[in-house]
């Protein structure tokens, strides 16, 4: 390729290059802020506008005191490619400072963070005669006075040296104690407007940026105002509701309950004398977020009369107390017997107790074999609640109904169903886990002895294999020697050849003549003995051994080994 085509693509490719660079400098995100007005009076409203190019996120405008409210838009919102705007409203005279900035946007095409931040000086001005009352107006909605005595403007020339700037948010917020002060400013030292509790929820509308007085606030909207609460007593999650539906007392005003009050007993007996119409019953919920409702302790009738408290919990679920209230002739009626097959009430049965527990560990358990007997003749009993039983807390009801249906007695059974309670072999350790490190251990051990004997065996077995004496292919050789020759010891092993040796040396063997030598030693050597008269044995007398010659020094005829 020559030097001119190259300088020619060089070129094009560098003016491809500029140009895609000048592109994506030209497309880069930007963040930008305007003001309409930087001198306005009391009463008036300019505008900020927020303007994204080819980006998106989180803007931020925050103010550095109170002069100034917001009158429409959010200081604090998403935008993506556009502009947006948020108008202000001069509440009172003084100098306010109004940032704009980038909270959290970045670029389309890069996603890279775009940063700009623009802070605008607003000088407000007093109102002129004609917008007068718009100012007072605009004082009794502000944040730091109901009025707008001369007093009050005083007091908040002294807080624009220390007022904190607010980040606008709009959200709900729950208040985490009790006897918490609602502020008309942000200053320990302003007046209290009211009281907080735990739980209460509040809409919230601004969080200082910064303390004052070692104390971080929040402005919130407290009964149609704006007011301020410390933010360290006020929360974003939602507390959990609760569910205790239970009473702490029940009493009613010169009588007592029949049986004595307990939050987990929901059934009562009470007498009342004919000219009663009505009674005065206290019912304190064990939760104060709890709602009581009374019904039916008033207009009481001749006969029996039922009293229902209904305790509602903060979550919605509800436990209904009743009362049976006889009025006139009081009621005798009741149980002479009750039990349940394979349990044991608790406490024992009794005719004039009438709530008892029972605690079941099985969840199989979905139904209970009652007895009732009532102590009366001709009355009538019904059982309720000890079918389809589950898993948690169930009530069996016991009524106790005379023949006319003037008299009636109630007993409950409150049966508890839960897993059953293994009991530990070895407390703090789980009976499943007990098993499985033992059978290791088990297993472990089984495999040790096994071991452990195989070794030993083996150790035997060539033990004894070194300490047997080859016989040249006879055996028991030992045995039948110590037959065959009473001279020897019994305990001598023949298998030793120094034990042999010694045998040979004590017999006095002459050494005078060979002939006489290999004569003796013939007769005295057990081994040649035996291997000679397994050799007859076996072959016959004929056989020669292979010691044995011939005169001229070779092998006799015959079979040769």
């Amino acid at each position: 390729m020559s030097g001119k085509k190259i300088k020619i693509i060089g070129t094009i490719l560098l003016v491809i290059t500029l140009w895609f660079g000048l592109y994506i400098v030209s497309n880069a995100g930007t963040f930008s802020a305007s003001i309409s007005d930087t001198t306005v009076e009391v009463g008036d409203t300019f505008t900020v506008t927020i303007k994204v190019s080819n980006g998106a996120g989180m803007y931020l405008v925050s103010t550095s005191n109170s002069n100034v409210s917001v009158a429409s838009g959010s200081t604090y919102e998403f935008i993506e490619n556009g502009s947006t705007t948020v108008t202000f409203k001069a509440n009172k005279t003084g100098t306010v400072n109004i940032t704009a900035s980038a909270d959290d946007i970045t670029d389309s095409d890069t996603e890279e963070e775009i940063t700009g931040s623009k802070t605008f000086s607003v000088t407000i001005k007093s109102a002129s005669s004609g917008n007068s009352s718009s100012s007072s107006g605009s004082d009794n909605r502000g944040s730091n006075s109901s009025s707008g005595n001369s007093s009050s403007s005083n007091d908040d020339d002294d807080d624009e040296t220390t007022a904190p700037t607010f980040r606008e948010v709009n959200e709900t917020v729950y208040v985490t104690d009790s006897g918490i002060n609602v502020r008309s400013s942000y200053s320990t030292s302003s007046s209290s407007i009211g009281t907080l509790n735990a739980g209460d929820e509040l809409t919230r509308t601004g969080v200082a940026t910064s303390a004052v007085g070692g104390i971080t606030w929040s402005r919130i909207t407290y009964e149609g105002r704006t007011a301020y609460v410390s933010s360290s007593y006020l929360t974003t999650e939602k507390p959990e509701e609760s569910n205790n539906k239970a009473l702490s007392s029940l009493t009613i005003d010169g009588y007592t309950l029949t049986p004595e009050f307990s939050s987990d007993i929901t059934e009562y007996t009470l007498n009342v004398p004919e000219d009663v119409t009505s009674l005065e019953i206290e019912a304190v919920p064990e939760d104060d977020n709890a709602e009581v409702e009374i019904t039916g302790n008033d207009g009481l009738l001749d006969g029996v009369n039922t009293v229902e408290i209904r305790v509602i919990a903060e979550d919605g679920t509800a436990r209904t107390y009743t009362i049976s209230v006889t009025k006139g002739e009081f009621s005798t009626i009741g149980l002479s017997e009750l039990s349940v097959d394979g349990y044991t009430l608790n406490p024992a049965f009794s005719t004039d107790i009438y709530e008892y527990t029972l605690e079941i560990h099985d969840l199989t358990v979905t139904s209970l074999d009652v007895n009732a007997v009532a102590d009366q003749e001709n009355a009538s009993v019904e059982i309720v609640g000890n079918t389809e039983l589950k898993p948690g807390e169930n009530i069996i009801t016991i009524l106790v109904k005379s023949e006319d249906g003037s008299e009636i007695g109630t007993y409950q059974i409150i049966v508890n169903i839960t897993e059953s309670i293994e009991e530990q072999l070895i407390p703090g350790i789980d009976n499943d886990d007990l098993f499985l490190y033992g059978g290791i251990a088990l297993g472990v051990l089984v495999l040790l002895i096994i071991i452990i004997a195989v070794v030993r065996h083996k150790r035997k077995v060539k033990r004894e294999q070194e300490e047997e004496p080859y016989y040249g292919g006879f055996d028991s050789l030992n045995k039948d020697v110590n037959k065959k020759d009473d001279k020897l010891d019994k305990n001598t092993k023949f298998g030793d050849t120094q034990d042999l040796s010694k045998i040979i040396d004590n017999k006095n063997v002459p050494k005078s003549s060979d002939e006489g030598k290999n004569s003796e030693i013939d007769e005295l050597d057990p081994i040649k003995q035996h291997r000679k008269s397994v050799i007859e044995e076996n072959f016959g007398a004929d056989i020669k051994n292979d010691d044995e010659k011939d005169d001229k020094g070779g092998r006799k005829k015959g079979k040769h080994f």
